[in-house]
């Protein structure tokens, strides 16, 4: 990513990876989508639909793209080219959740401003696809909707529609940002979106949280430390976060924010975060604007938003200057900013020895490097997860869908007979437990912010 050279702009960003179109995906909303477009009906409909157990599941779906979401099979995921009960209705991306074992809500992303290439750039073409799903959503199911307006207790206030037939509610939700022309916004659509549960526990369609019956109260600060567990390697872990795939965008920011709330029992997802954080369609969300985005939503969610270490200009220019000195030593290339112009953070990270940058950092700011691990060991002792800023390529991770640049990830243990770092990223259930050592990951941060319940 490219700068100019202003301490004020200057910000570290996510990389941007541009969201490749899906097969299939049509450019005209509401047109009939190709043939090879898998149908995910029974994902919806079924007397027997609220029984199934994930084993069962599994035997039904595994050949139609099932992806395991954790190791416990909690949440499953179906991302490409789908559609439910016609062609007509594309869905890009499923998310199913099991809760004891049984199947307990289906959230179908029929259009969602990060994966969709269907084009809705306007507010009469995104109101249109709405009512177009909301006709054909009637039609398959034989009732009339109810409205439901607002929800107030969501991260971003979605309007929506209800349908209740017995054995299952479903509630279409959808949310853009409205065009003020006297602040220069131009209208954005965001999502639009079906949730699915068995009307028992409808109420958890409507509320913002998955896990109490107190609307979008998060579960106790007090109970988050019974999530620690230590293991005899000496591994100390926060079990139970749940794992989010941001798919090929660059997601990661909002993506991590999702998993931190549903951590806490909130059902926010990676696309409202997405709205109020103002990510781009690439992708792409600066440390700063989504700790600033998490500080709006603070007294609606009930939860705090601090920051460790921000990213700072100021900060960033003493650890180069320690970094040439070091590699002076080392008898490797110096970096110098430009006077003026553009700078590239992810090339100046990228030109520097990974060895000179981790004695700069964890041997000759020890102060630094202290403050750090204790930190990690502080909140993981707590059971609060890290958002962990940080810029890849600089040391060997193994296979990564993003070789280097800006990235956010999540801190979730230690090992102190080990001296690593334990970490998550929002790429599936393979990457959901992670490890380094303490001082390249120190190496390699650029912020640490969390999230916690008020009370």
């Amino acid at each position: 990513m490219k700068f100019p050279l202003l301490p004020a702009l200057l910000v570290l960003s996510g990389v941007t990876i541009t969201a490749a179109s899906l097969p299939g995906q049509s450019s005209t909303p509401g047109a009939a989508i190709a043939s090879e477009a898998r149908l995910l009906t029974d994902l919806v409909v079924g007397d027997q639909l609220w029984t199934a157990t994930s084993e069962q599941f599994e035997q039904k779906f595994r050949n139609l793209g099932l992806q395991w979401l954790s190791p416990t099979k909690e949440q499953a995921r179906f991302f490409g080219n789908y559609a439910v009960w016609s062609p007509k209705l594309k869905v890009t991306e499923a998310i199913v959740d099991f809760q004891s074992g049984k199947l307990a809500r289906v959230n179908l992303a029929m259009f969602t401003r990060g994966d969709s290439a269907v084009s809705l750039d306007s507010r009469e073409a995104f109101e249109k696809r709405v009512e177009e799903i909301k006709a054909d959503i009637t039609g398959v199911l034989g009732v009339q909707p109810t409205e439901r307006g607002k929800d107030s207790q969501s991260a971003v206030k979605a309007m929506g529609w209800m349908w209740v037939k017995p054995p299952t509610a479903y509630l279409l939700e959808y949310s853009y940002v409205k065009e003020l022309k006297s602040r220069g916004q131009e209208f954005r659509p965001e999502f639009i979106r079906l949730r699915v549960a068995e009307i028992p526990k409808q109420q958890g369609l409507l509320a913002a949280s998955q896990g109490t019956a107190n609307g979008n109260t998060p579960v106790a600060k007090s109970s988050l430390a019974a999530n620690v567990t230590r293991d005899a390697n000496g591994d100390v872990v926060i079990k139970n976060v749940p794992m989010v795939d941001q798919g090929p965008k660059g997601y990661c920011a909002v993506a991590t924010t999702e998993r931190v709330f549903r951590y806490y029992g909130l059902n926010v997802d990676q696309h409202e975060m997405a709205q109020i954080a103002n990510t781009s369609e690439g992708g792409g969300t600066s440390p700063t604007a989504m700790f600033e985005a998490l500080e709006k939503i603070e007294g609606r969610m009930r939860v705090r938003v601090r920051a460790i270490q921000k990213w700072d200009f100021k900060e960033f220019t003493n650890m180069l200057d320690d970094y040439n000195r070091e590699a002076k030593r080392n008898d490797k290339r110096e970096i110098h900013l430009p006077s003026g112009g553009v700078i590239d953070i992810g090339d100046i990270y990228s030109s520097m020895d990974p060895a000179s940058l981790k004695a700069s950092r964890s041997e000759k700011n020890k102060s630094g490097y202290g403050k750090f691990q204790r930190s990690v060991l502080e909140m993981i002792e707590r059971g609060v997860p890290i958002m962990w800023g940080v810029q890849l390529g600089l040391f060997k991770e193994g296979d990564l869908p993003q070789s280097g640049g800006g990235h956010m990830r999540l801190i979730i243990g230690y090992n102190p007979k080990t001296s690593e770092l334990l970490y998550s990223d929002s790429w599936g259930a393979e990457h959901a437990l992670k490890r380094m050592p303490m001082d390249e990951g120190f190496s390699m941060t650029t912020g640490m912010y969390y999230i916690e319940p008020m009370k």
